[in-house]
């Protein structure tokens, strides 16, 4: 059997998905009949990919079946599988029980397992009234398979907690494990409880990154419980809605290189749907909150920094302590929210202040402006002019500093946020560029 290397090579061999593709048929007069040939199965390329490391399921928006998955698990070379938020697991009427997996089974040898569900999912549920409980119900059997027969080889792991066996996982001890990303929406208090012991049971745990949806029966959750005995050694660390009274912030280590203290969902979420269909709060810090928690961050290495809160009289004192604390910090990202509708914004003091920062290559600035959404492909649609003149005035100011290069604005599209970037004139990129890669 012939080998192929690269997809090309299958295609221009005349297979397609793993079968040959036929020639056209045709009745006896010569006529072509158009016939549509049923789908081939999943999983015969990689008979012909002997080098594939890695497969990755995108937009799938009528799921990802279970087999597909297994298929992926009968190549020994295969380590990595992801699916992305615009796919899901695939639950039919009756679906197979994974039980054959187990930590003796295929499963065993994958060290990266990445499924990250849409955020909004239970929301678009809520809209379509529908129940996504089954659907839950599915996708947790199927986590609690794959995930446990995991713990030994996992250096990877992106799960959502509404359906991730925590319980589980926090029984096991995870020596590989590397990075840990924890998606969705707490549904439990014991999700948070088992996270707490988890994170004890990884002790090469490098990156560590909790964007999870908050209620009011579970506002603010201690990620510890209490502190460790042995500090953790994180490279970075990202927490959405963090307490800030939560024993994780002394004992992260002084190898820290990338911290976000953020909202998830972003705090201007909140006006586009009810409570009715997003069942979430938007706890953010005050400013005095977030200079707390620094203040427990021992971080010298620290390059990458973005902050989430709400104003008030110790603003000045948190940007001031920003250059002290992180003397090499480069890109620097800012969503400030108003303590009252009525109050200035100070975009140019902020940014005078963050001119300290000796190596500050890249300011994101959201200071909850409230403009009208973008769309594309509307004629009529304002550009920002006002956005415009801000980004040029800031800068006036910034490019004064060694290494700056842009300074970021927000611009929110019907559908999510990108950042508009501004740079000085003597780049070599563009003044003004709309087409970012970046998205909020």
């Amino acid at each position: 059997m012939r080998a192929f290397h690269k997809i090309e090579e299958v295609y221009a061999a005349g297979y397609y998905n793993g079968i040959m593709v036929p020639m056209p048929l045709v009745d006896s007069s010569g006529n072509r009949i158009i016939k549509t040939p049923p789908p081939p199965p999943f999983g015969l390329e990689l008979d012909y990919l002997p080098n594939v490391r890695a497969v990755t399921f995108l937009m799938c928006p009528g799921g990802v079946p279970w087999y597909a998955f297994t298929k992926c698990l009968e190549y020994p070379n295969v380590t990595s599988i992801s699916i992305d938020k615009d796919s899901a697991w695939l639950c039919t009427p009756s679906p197979p029980t994974p039980s054959d997996l187990s930590p003796t089974s295929l499963g065993c040898r994958l060290t990266e397992f990445i499924y990250t569900p849409c955020q909004w999912r239970e929301t678009q549920s809520r809209l379509r009234k529908t129940n996504i409980q089954p659907a839950y119900a599915y996708e947790m059997s199927y986590l609690h398979a794959l995930v446990l027969a995991m713990s030994d080889t996992a250096e990877s792991l992106a799960l959502p907690v509404e359906t991730a066996p925590l319980s589980e996982m926090a029984n096991k001890d995870w020596p590989r494990l590397h990075t840990l990303s924890l998606t969705g929406r707490y549904t439990h208090p014991d999700q948070c409880r088992a996270i707490s012991l988890l994170l004890l049971r990884m002790p090469n745990l490098r990156s560590l990154s909790i964007k999870v949806m908050q209620s009011e029966e579970i506002r603010r959750p201690l990620l510890l419980k209490g502190l460790a005995e042995t500090s953790f050694h994180l490279r970075s660390l990202t927490v959405a809605y963090p307490n800030p009274e939560d024993p994780i912030f002394s004992c992260i280590g002084d190898g820290l290189t990338s911290l976000s203290l953020r909202d998830s969902p972003r705090h201007y979420f909140a006006l586009r749907y009810g409570y009715r269909y997003l069942p979430a709060i938007f706890p953010i810090l005050s400013a005095s909150e977030c200079l707390a928690i620094l203040k427990r961050v021992s971080a010298p290495r620290l390059t990458v920094l973005e902050l989430v809160y709400q104003a008030d009289s110790t603003e000045d004192e948190l940007l001031q302590y920003l250059p002290k604390a992180f003397p090499l910090l480069q890109e620097l990202e800012l969503h400030r929210y108003k303590a009252n509708l009525r109050d200035t914004i100070p975009y140019l003091h902020i940014a005078h202040t963050l001119m300290l920062n000796k190596y500050l290559r890249a300011l994101y600035l959201n200071v909850d402006i409230k403009e009208r959404a973008y769309r594309y492909g509307d004629p009529d649609a304002d550009m920002g002019k006002a956005r415009s003149k801000r980004g040029l005035e800031l800068v006036r100011v910034l490019q004064r500093g060694t290494y700056f290069e842009y300074v970021a604005l927000p611009l929110h599209t019907h559908s999510a946020g990108i950042w508009i970037l501004f740079r000085p004139a003597w780049s070599p990129d563009r003044t003004v560029d709309r087409d970012s890669p970046y998205g909020m």
